[in-house]
Order: structure tokens, then C-alpha cells, then sequence
């Protein structure tokens, strides 16, 4: 072989000896599958017919790695001026803006890639949800029996084959399923990615590393082996060593793991996204039955999921590369390193220090959190399992979630209030909102335009309340259930469904209004997501839709405003016209349109965003020691974080505050103080947020005592007030703390601050403790096993089976105990119960009386 090693070496330049052999590796692959074609051929015509298609395979690859070289090159100077432009004085700020947004109220500071990523993933879900509910089809791809039918339609489709026997819903949902996953390819590749059509492609398919890994490799090849299609072994020499590759990729996991940095030089470099997502499935199914087969045995969910995570991932991975590059970590430090020049060269040793600092922490973690590092399992058992065990916790201790949520209603009209609507009248509309739901059909298609469609269509309602979003398979679905039950996935349908119809007709209102004379808070909101006066203009010229007696602006306008239009602005602003220049503007009025109802949405139904997640992950993985402790810590802890980072986060530097400069570094209180002097409403938005959530609060607090049994608190006693306070998330997750109270979800203090699995588990501990010294445990076992016990704590169904059953147990194990909390809650709180426990309680089984 040396010879020949020497012989290639000498003809192509500068290559390793392994470059080299894996030359030699695809020209033997490639030469065996000519034979096995066209069995005339013999070896020596083989091979060098191989070496002729590999040649042409190559020339393509040089192609593209130029296209992409000058691609990664483009985004650098982006990322460059956009920090020298909008943050020269605090460049780790432009950089974190650039990754997760801040609250900065500077030009583009919240189109991030994570916004981005957000707005175009949800866009592809809701325009397919969307398409369906037109159809009415949303509920047979939900049940998932069809799911056969359905993957045996995409294949056929894909492949061109006959569909006439197969159910006429079953082919449109396939086409439907198609139609986006098509979009997401072609949005890809005008990113830097280079995706073929696939023959025959249903869906991302995923593997359960456990299930793999249980049935061994012999079981595994069994099954597998017959529902794979020949072309899985083009090109492969050895099929049993090729399979034993992908099983030990498939059962450590190895198939999800991040890949490492390179300079970004087109398709080059393990880093490479574009490369990543472009290459070609491994395993090729003979059929969509035989996909469907094998994911049923192996996959982790069913084929709806299948679709959305891959179709989430997509907006993912498309976001990435438009906004950093084909190589996106190794492009964002070259970008950083001409930064860091920058930095170095304004004299001031403090501020450089300080920015490599933020480089190697913040920005890192960052970084992470949109990558999608922080959600590669270091262990893949030890991350199912942990997150399994977070599930069973939100399914037994987030049964009263919505009576805690009344305070969205004022957190939302104080968003709208920070983009110039009336505060008062913005609460009566989301008020009001509740009555309509998920709106009408006409008005749910303005809302996909815009990325913003039913949360519980997706299963994903969760996210409100955790970082953690690995959950999958049958407790993802017990999960979606559960916060159906308790109301929970219907109220976020509905005030998200009235906060993007509020702004959607909030651009048709202004649509009249030339820049200048639009309220300014209003211009600020937009400014945040890169729209400025020339882009107004354009967005404006578009039509508005009617839907329901109102109209609306959305972005599906965008693709008609007129190319001379565009043509002007880009003159304006001195660039040159062209075909491709007007298609990027299009582009980017897209762009910023969706993000930024998109992204206030999030803000006025608060949900954690990526630079929430980024700061409560800290860079870890799941299936780590690390990973896993911090995400019990940190479990229902997102929503108090995203109340501090985003509603106060706003309220406080979202109205002009200047930071701290960067060679002074962090000032903790003192920016704080500094904020609250910056002159343009803080003082006044804090007020009127804090009196509002209060207000929220008590009605919160008095719902979930109303459905106790107990009388509302006495609006006469502070302690009400400062619970009420802490209720409406006034002082987020330390008012625990400080007043000793329980959390907003029903928590004590200690278990708050530990997280409920760790919380749960101590009280295990102590129950052992007691029986271990002969004490009497029944009752805390008892307690423990109705705190654990999934479904059993909804709100509207605990206090039923208190009085029909529980309490008799609970009287029984200890007498006089009921009796007894009366008297504490009268001691501690001045409530009487409406219906005294001790008296009414039913005793079907005769033990307590």
C-alpha cells in the first residue's frame, strides 16, 4: 500500500497517511457497488469509473467549501459591525445580544440567533398545524394510529410511487408534512448546507440509546437488518463492521455528540453545521412501514414528534448558520478574535481582561445554550432517567399551576404598555381574550404567519416552568396530558393567542404612520429587531388582512411588496441593487418581523428564553453529574428567573440605560441604583408592574384557597400583601426566602431552594429515620406518597378526594390531626375553613370513626 500512499501523495500535495486511506476506503466502496449494478464490469473498469464519479463528487465538494468560505467570511464582517456599530463600548454585551438578545435598548439588540431560531422553527410548526386544522386532519396525526399509513404515504410520495390505495387524509397529511420539510431543506441551503432530495424520507428518525443498547447487537441486527434497504451498504466493504460502527454510535450516544473547532473554511472541520446536517442518512429503510416498525421498537416517540423535533431542529440549525457561518463557533471566535483587537487597542488593559473573561464564561455558556450543546447528553441513560424523574415531579406538584398564573394577565399588559399601548386597556383586552381561546380559524393563520400557535398542539407547554427540555416518548405525552388537565396548555393558548393578535393589529393601526410620528415606544420595540424608518416604510406598503372585523399586518405580506420598492430603499442606503440583494432584504424584513412577535409574545406570556436557560444551564450537559444536579436545583425555578431576567429586566435597562463601561467591569447594586435614575419611566413601569402582579396575586391566593376549602385571606393583614407580593412573582424566588412563605407552586422554602426532587428526597430520608427509630410513620409515609403521586394534586380534584377518602386515612394513621390543622391555619393565616375538614370528611372504609 505504500507505494500507492507515496503515488497519491506525490499527485494530490500535502494529505495524511488516513486522508489518504480513506481515499482508498470510498474508491473500493464505490468500485463494489458498480459491480454489484452492472455485473459486467470487471474490477480494473470498476474502479475507474469509481474514481471518475469521486472525482466529480470532489470538484462539487470544492465548490461548495468556496461558496461557504465566502459565506463565513460575509457573517464575520456582520458580527464585526454590528458590535462596532451598536456596542463599541461594551462588546461582550454586542456578543451576548448577538447569541440570546439582551434587554439593551439598542438597534437589533434582541434579533438574536436564539430569537431566530425561535421564530423560524415555530414557523415551520405552526404553518404545518396550521395546514392541518384547514383540513381538520390535526387530530389523525395526533391519535398517531394512522402513523403507518402516513409514513408508507411520505415514502411513496418521496419516491413517486402510487398513493391511489391509500386513505385520502393519510396522503394529505403526508403532503402537508412534506410541503415544510421541503421549505426547511431549501432554507438550509441557501444558509450554506447542500441537502439532496431524499427518496423515500418520512422523517428525522431517532434511536433510544437504552432500548439499543438492552436488546444487544445480535437482536438489534435482527431487527434492523431486514427493514433496511440495500443502498444503506453502498459503498461499504465490510456490512457487519459498518453496523457494529452505528450501534456503538447509537448506544453511547456518540450520534448526538457535538463536534470540535476548526477555522471555518467551507465544508472543512469537524465543526462544520452545514457538512453535518448535509450528508446523507446511514440507514436507508426499504419502506415507511419498515421506518415505522423500527421506530416503534427503537425510536423515542411517535411520528408526530418525529416530524416537529425535526423540523425544530432545522429552524435550529438554519438559524445558526445565517446568522454565524457554516462553521459557527470556530467563525463567532474569529469574529471575536478582530473584536478582541479592538478592545486591546483603545488603551485600556481593564476592559481587554474583562472581555476575555466574558469570553471564557458568559459568551461560552452562551454559546452553548444556542448551539444545542447544553442539550447533548454526556450519558444518555443517566439523562433519560434524571429528566424522567423531573417529569414525575411536575406531574405530581404542578397540579394548582394555573391558579398561580393569574398574574400573567398583568405581566402581559405591562409588555404592551413598554410598546406604547395603555396599560388598563391592553389587561381588559387580554382579559377578554380568555372568553375567545385559541381565536377563530382566520385569525390562528395570522398567528402561524407569525410562529405563534398552540403550545399544547406541540406538547411543549412544560417549557414555561423548566430549562430541562429532554423529556421525551410516553412521559413527553403524560406531560401534555397532565397540563391539559389542569387547564394550564388552554390559558397560554389563549393569552398568547390575544397578545400576538394585540400586536399583529398594533402594525395594521400604525400602518398609516410614517416613522417619526409613530409612538416612541412603539419605534423603540422595533428598533430592538433591526426595523428602522427606511424598513418601516417598506413593511407598510404591504397589504393588511382582515379577520374577524379587525385587521392585521403579517409577514406573509412581505412577499409581494413590490421589488422597485425594495430596489429604493436599497439605493437609500447606498448598496447595490440586485436580484440577490433584494431577495436578502426580503429576507430580513422577514426576519425581523416574525422575531419580534415571536419574541414578545414570550415576554407578555412569559416563557424562559434561551439567554434564561443559559444562565440557569451554565454551559452543562444532561447525563453529567453536573448537568443533572443543576437542573434539579434549578427545577421550577424558570419562570421566577425569566420574571427577573426579562419583565424586570425590561422595565429596568429597556428604556435606555447606558451599562456600566466594560474596564470598570460588574457593579451589581450600583447599576442597579443607576437604572433606576435613567429618567425614562422605570421608576413608574416597576410601580405599576409590582401593584398589578400584587393585585393578581391575591386572587391567585384566594383561588387556591377557595379550593382548599378555606376562606380568602384578610385583605386587613400585611402578611396578606407580602404574600400577595410573593404570590405575583413582585420579588421572584428570594421572597421565599425572605418572608419564609411558600413558593408559587405550593412549595416549602427549603425545598424551593433545593428543587423538588432533592426536596422530596430529604423527606424520604427523614421517613426513614423515623422508622428506623420506631417512631410513627404512617402519616409521612402517607404525606410523602400523596405529594409523589402524578395527577392526584389537579386543583380540582384533590379536594374531592380529600373528602371522600384521604382524609379518613389521614385521620385514622393519626388522630386528632385534622382537627389540629384547623387550629394552625386559624394560628398562622386568620382562616377558617368553609367546610371544616375535621366534621365533614366521608369514612367509606370505617377506619377513622
Amino acid at each position: 500500500m505504500t507505494p500507492c500512499i507515496d503515488a497519491v501523495r506525490a499527485a494530490a500535495g500535502d494529505l495524511e497517511d488516513q486522508e489518504i486511506s480513506e481515499i482508498f476506503e470510498l474508491l473500493r466502496g464505490r468500485a463494489k457497488e458498480i459491480m454489484a449494478r452492472e455485473g459486467a464490469l470487471g474490477m480494473e473498469q470498476a474502479t475507474l469509473r469509481a474514481a471518475d464519479e469521486l472525482g466529480k463528487q470532489a470538484r462539487q465538494a470544492a465548490l461548495i467549501e468556496r461558496r461557504n468560505a465566502l459565506i463565513n467570511l460575509r457573517r464575520r464582517g456582520e458580527i464585526v459591525a454590528f458590535v462596532r456599530g451598536s456596542f463599541a463600548d461594551r462588546p461582550d454585551l454586542g456578543i451576548e445580544s448577538l447569541l440570546v438578545g439582551t434587554n439593551l435598548a439598542r438597534q437589533g439588540s434582541r434579533l438574536s440567533v436564539a430569537a431566530e431560531q425561535k421564530s423560524l422553527g415555530d414557523a415551520y410548526i405552526g404553518g404545518l398545524i396550521h395546514d392541518l386544522e384547514r383540513k381538520d386532519l390535526t387530530a389523525v396525526l395526533a391519535k398517531g394510529s394512522a402513523d403507518v399509513d402516513i409514513a408508507d404515504a411520505l415514502w411513496k410520495i418521496g419516491n413517486d410511487l402510487d398513493t391511489s390505495k391509500l386513505n385520502d387524509q393519510v396522503v394529505d397529511i403526508a403532503k402537508i408534512i412534506q410541503k415544510y420539510q421541503e421549505a426547511a431543506r431549501l432554507d438550509a441551503n441557501r444558509a450554506g448546507a447542500n441537502i439532496g432530495q431524499l427518496p423515500g424520507y418520512i422523517a428525522r428518525q431517532s434511536h433510544d440509546s437504552e432500548k439499543i443498547g438492552s436488546a444487544g447487537y445480535d437482536k438489534w441486527v435482527a431487527d434492523i437488518l431486514p427493514r433496511l434497504d440495500p443502498k444503506t451498504f453502498d459503498g461499504v466493504v465490510n456490512e457487519d463492521s459498518f453496523l457494529r460502527g452505528v450501534f456503538k454510535g447509537l448506544v453511547t450516544g456518540d450520534h448526538l455528540k457535538a463536534a470540535g473547532d476548526t477555522k471555518p473554511n467551507g465544508f472543512r472541520g469537524p465543526a462544520n453545521i452545514a457538512k453535518k446536517i448535509s450528508q446523507e442518512r446511514v440507514l436507508h429503510f426499504k419502506d415507511g412501514v419498515a421506518w415505522h416498525e423500527y421506530n416503534q421498537q427503537y425510536g423515542t416517540g411517535n411520528l408526530r414528534e418525529a416530524v416537529l423535533r425535526g423540523l425544530d431542529l432545522s429552524g435550529q440549525n438554519t438559524a445558526l448558520m445565517r446568522r454565524l457561518g457554516t462553521n459557527p463557533e470556530a467563525n463567532l471566535n474569529m469574529a471575536m478574535d478582530i473584536i478582541a483587537d479592538d478592545v486591546g487597542k483603545s488603551g485600556d488593559p481593564a476592559a481587554l481582561t474583562n472581555f476575555n473573561t466574558a469570553r471564557e464564561t458568559m459568551l461560552a455558556n452562551r454559546f452553548a445554550e444556542v448551539s444545542g450543546a447544553t442539550r447533548i447528553p454526556g450519558n444518555a441513560t443517566q439523562a433519560r432517567i434524571a429528566a424522567n424523574v423531573r417529569a414525575w415531579q411536575s406531574l405530581s406538584k404542578l397540579g394548582g399551576a394555573l391558579l398561580s398564573s393569574f398574574t400573567d394577565l398583568p405581566v402581559a399588559a405591562s409588555e404592551m404598555r413598554y410598546q406604547g399601548k395603555n396599560f388598563l386597556g391592553s389587561l381588559g383586552e387580554m382579559t377578554a381574550g380568555l372568553a375567545k381561546g385559541r381565536g377563530s380559524l382566520e385569525q390562528r393563520e395570522i398567528l402561524s404567519s407569525f410562529g405563534v400557535y398552540a403550545d399544547s398542539m406541540r406538547g411543549e407547554i412544560m417549557r414555561r416552568f423548566s430549562a430541562d427540555d429532554s423529556v421525551g416518548g410516553k412521559m413527553s405525552r403524560g406531560m401534555s396530558l397532565f397540563f391539559k388537565l389542569n387547564g394550564l396548555s388552554w390559558w397560554t393558548d389563549a393569552n398568547k393567542a390575544s397578545a400576538g393578535l394585540m400586536m399583529a393589529h398594533n402594525l395594521a393601526q400604525n400602518k398609516g404612520r410614517a416613522w417619526g410620528t409613530m409612538d416612541a415606544g412603539f419605534r423603540r420595540t422595533l428598533g430592538l429587531y433591526d426595523i428602522d424608518a427606511g424598513k418601516w416604510d417598506l413593511l407598510r406598503s404591504m397589504d393588511t388582512r382582515m379577520a374577524d372585523g379587525r385587521d392585521y399586518l403579517t409577514a406573509d405580506g412581505i412577499a409581494d411588496i413590490p421589488a422597485e420598492k425594495i430596489g429604493a430603499y436599497l439605493t437609500d442606503q447606498g448598496r447595490k441593487v440586485s436580484d440577490s440583494a433584494i431577495r436578502e432584504t426580503r429576507e430580513g424584513l422577514d426576519r425581523s418581523l416574525r422575531a419580534y412577535v415571536n419574541d414578545r409574545v414570550s415576554y407578555a406570556v412569559l416563557e424562559p428564553d434561551a439567554r434564561t436557560r443559559s444562565i440557569m444551564n451554565q454551559g452543562t450537559r444532561p447525563g453529567t453529574v453536573m448537568g443533572d444536579m443543576n437542573r434539579f436545583l434549578t427545577q421550577f425555578k424558570s419562570f421566577p428567573a425569566a420574571y427577573m431576567q426579562k419583565t424586570l429586566g425590561r422595565e429596568l435597562y429597556g428604556r435606555g440605560y447606558a451599562p456600566t463601561p466594560l474596564g470598570e467591569g460588574y457593579r451589581g447594586s450600583k447599576d442597579l441604583m443607576a437604572a433606576l435614575r435613567n429618567g425614562n419611566g422605570e421608576k413608574l413601569g416597576l410601580a405599576q408592574l409590582l401593584l398589578w402582579t400584587t393585585a393578581f396575586g391575591y386572587l391567585s391566593m384566594a383561588s387556591k384557597d377557595l379550593v382548599k376549602g378555606r376562606e380568602p385571606r384578610s385583605v386587613d393583614d400585611p402578611k396578606t400583601w407580602v404574600a400577595a407580593m410573593v404570590q405575583g412573582g413582585g420579588f421572584g424566588i428570594f421572597g421565599d426566602f425572605m418572608f419564609g412563605e411558600v413558593s408559587r407552586f405550593g412549595n416549602k422554602p427549603l425545598e424551593t431552594l433545593a428543587g423538588p426532587t432533592l426536596g422530596t428526597a430529604a423527606s424520604a430520608i427523614d421517613l426513614w429515620s423515623k422508622v428506623r427509630s420506631g417512631d410513627d410513620a404512617a402519616a409521612s409515609a402517607m404525606r410523602l406518597a400523596q405529594n409523589n403521586t402524578p395527577f392526584l394534586n389537579l386543583f380540582y380534584t384533590r379536594i374531592a378526594m380529600d373528602h371522600l377518602f384521604l382524609y379518613s386515612v389521614q385521620e385514622a394513621m393519626n388522630p386528632g390531626s385534622l382537627r389540629r390543622t384547623e387550629q394552625r391555619i386559624q394560628k398562622e393565616n386568620g382562616q377558617q375553613f368553609l367546610i371544616r375538614p375535621s366534621q365533614s370528611y366521608s369514612d367509606p372504609l370505617g377506619i377513622a370513626r
